[in-house]
């Protein structure tokens, strides 16, 4: 989760001002860090398959990829990118929740189409789909059939819908009409979200 808030800000260019050197201090350690977890030699592999929380995990790693094209896809070496398919793909072994977690399986999905890899068209599509159905208005969905405010929808159900449509629209005519229904709402939500922090 650090990773995926991380990633616009490391995607930006290293440059000489002392924030750019941080900057760029802090890509190297990201592209470091996931290079050993999705090494299964390496004491610090993740556990991608046991129980179902390595499906929230794989996608918020995932997400951070689809953040920061630069910085933590296009410049991984090719063991680390083979590897980080590999070990997104193994998540496909747990069954998400009836809620935002199906999304988790969407930008799993997502991130394997950037990387290159062969991806689940289904998975994006139920996704997509249920997230539409459970569009309660004013910018929010339910997280599941009913309607639950919290904060899933800030940092879970908007961005993950944003980035996966911004990957797979154009696949699918039905993504690309869902598409135009999403940023509105997204942007109806940030207004809201601003509000609610803005105390």
């Amino acid at each position: 989760r650090l990773l995926a808030g991380m990633a616009p800000w490391i995607e930006l260019e290293a440059d000489d001002s002392s924030e750019g050197r941080l900057r760029g201090r802090y890509a190297d350690l990201s592209r470091r860090a996931i290079a050993r977890a999705v090494d299964p030699a390496s004491p610090d592999y993740l556990n991608f398959t046991r129980e179902r929380q390595p499906l929230v995990d794989a996608a918020f790693l995932a997400h951070a990829i689809l953040r920061a094209p630069r910085a933590l896809r296009t410049s991984l070496d090719a063991t680390t990118t083979k590897q980080v398919v590999a070990a997104l793909e193994s998540t496909r072994v747990i069954t998400p929740a009836f809620s935002n977690w199906l999304l988790f399986s969407a930008t799993v999905e997502a991130a394997l189409a950037r990387l290159g890899a062969a991806w689940d068209h289904t998975r994006v599509d139920y996704a997509l789909r249920q997230h539409d159905q459970w569009y309660k208005g004013d910018g929010v969905y339910g997280d599941g059939p009913a309607f639950h405010l919290d904060y899933y929808n800030s940092f879970v159900i908007q961005p993950m819908l944003l980035d996966v449509l911004d990957v797979c629209r154009d696949e699918m005519p039905a993504w690309k009409d869902l598409a135009t229904r999403v940023q509105p709402r997204a942007q109806r939500y940030a207004a809201i979200l601003e509000r609610l922090i803005a105390p």
